[in-house]
């Protein structure tokens, strides 16, 4: 019970959930389209019966993340019963795309926000979301607890004046299928202290990076109202997902803006959870913030 407790979580967490295809039912998704653009063709999925032999000899792609490919794989397919053949990181969410597109892989873990940005956008994929909720937070080395601290109590003061909220569905829920997210530039404070927090544009339209590689949507409208509430400036720097973890060590940037995890709700799930090597590895550089936004785990495939 406790090795399945680990593998389902840590599965989770580096976004290899995937609950779906042949015993489930499909329901179309209701999303916003452009006047330009027809709806995503996007199904939320209730699974059925936890089957997964569809994962059975297929190439996964993901997003890098904090695991070797070979240990997640290995704990995707102890923790599902299936077996993957392949897992390969790519450092981008364009660079996953390729891989889909190719054909150099059968299939692309990710969340359903990044999933339902790229069928909207790409006519011959298709987005399956799951059910099981998870955490986008923000990371930051293990001995910035103040710094934590802060960004948490700003968090939180967003969250309960509405403005989250507010945030969300402005940038996420109801932004056009066919738009991209506006540049949105973060005032500065004269003479206050400057905070570097680290954005990839690999999970849009959370996270989005715009083609001349300025932050923009929600990622730039959070990280402006959370310096409004510390006082303090915050200045975006673009790297790559891969690059997260040395920009944090070389103290390149002081928080990276994305990594997602599952909704712990006690220190002792937190002990219970983090038994796998790697994951103690992370928990000893690392630290985390309270969420700011619920994903769910999704996968995209190819339509034909």
């Amino acid at each position: 019970m406790k090795i399945k407790s680990v593998c389902l979580t840590a599965a989770f967490a580096a976004l290899l959930i995937i609950t779906t295809p042949p015993n489930s039912r499909a329901q179309k998704a209701e999303t916003p389209a452009a006047s330009t653009q027809p709806a995503a063709s996007v199904e939320y999925m209730d699974l059925i019966k936890e089957d997964y032999s569809f994962l059975n000899g297929k190439t996964v792609t993901a997003v890098f993340d904090r695991w070797s490919e070979q240990t997640l794989k290995e704990i995707t397919n102890i923790t599902y019963n299936c077996f993957i053949d392949k897992l390969k990181y790519s450092n981008s969410l364009t660079g996953c795309l390729a891989m889909l597109k190719s054909g150099r892989a059968d299939l692309m873990m990710t969340t359903d926000l990044s999933s339902v940005y790229a069928a909207q956008r790409n006519s011959d994929m298709k987005a399956y979301i799951c059910k099981q909720d998870f955490g986008a937070v923000m990371m930051l080395r293990a001995s910035e607890i103040a710094l934590r601290d802060l960004f948490n109590g700003a968090i939180k003061k967003l969250q309960d004046s509405g403005r989250l909220d507010e945030l969300r569905q402005k940038w996420i829920k109801e932004f056009p299928a066919g738009g991209e997210p506006e540049i949105n530039n973060i005032e500065k404070i004269n003479g206050a202290e400057t905070i570097f927090v680290g954005v990839s544009g690999d999970m849009p339209p959370l996270d989005y990076v715009s083609a001349d590689g300025r932050p923009a949507g929600f990622n730039a409208a959070l990280l402006g109202d959370i310096s409004k509430e510390l006082g303090k400036n915050i200045e975006i720097v673009t790297l790559d997902s891969q690059a997260r973890f040395a920009a944090l060590e070389s103290k390149k940037i002081d928080v990276f803006f994305w990594i997602v995890m599952p909704i712990i709700e006690s220190v002792k799930e937190i002990k219970n959870d983090n038994q796998n090597s790697d994951e103690l590895a992370f928990h000893k550089k690392y630290i985390v913030t309270i969420p700011y936004c619920k994903v769910k785990n999704a996968f995209l495939i190819m339509k034909y």
